[in-house]
Formats: C-alpha cells, sequence, structure tokens
C-alpha cells in the first residue's frame, strides 16, 4: 500500500493545500484520482514515509482508485 498526498480540484483546478491517502494500486505523481464518492484530485507526492503520518495513520483513508478529469467547458460571452 503506497502513502500519498492529493490537491482536491475545485472548479477544474487543483488547488489548496494536499491531503494524505492510502492507495491500494500502484500511483504516480500527476495521475488523477478520486478521494471520496463525489472528490477528484491530483496526486502531488508518492511514497510517504510512514513517519509522517504516524501521529494520524487512523484517520488516513484510501482512495477509490483513478479517475478522469472531464476538461470543464468555458461560455463564449
Amino acid at each position: 500500500m503506497q502513502i500519498i498526498k492529493a490537491k482536491f480540484y475545485k472548479n477544474g483546478v487543483a488547488s489548496g493545500m494536499p491531503y494524505t491517502y492510502f492507495a491500494d494500486e500502484s500511483i504516480q505523481v500527476g495521475d488523477n484520482v478520486q478521494l471520496s464518492e463525489k472528490a477528484k484530485g491530483l496526486v502531488v507526492e508518492v511514497g510517504v514515509a510512514e513517519s509522517e503520518i504516524a501521529s494520524f495513520r487512523d484517520k488516513v483513508k484510501t482512495i477509490i482508485g483513478l479517475t478522469v478529469i472531464e476538461p470543464i467547458e468555458k461560455e463564449n460571452n
């Protein structure tokens, strides 16, 4: 199992601080992942050390898996 960090997508852009997750499958930096039923994110770090999450390991969630991010269409004005 990998430990990764991902930023949430907001309005089609990965933003904010990265959050830590477990991943059951092989994930790489730049992959798009389904973080929860509704939320998607961009992987910004892989191979996070166990020692980095020791104090909150029991609260770390596991991602659902890889996903595809659909581009947001801009309105023509």
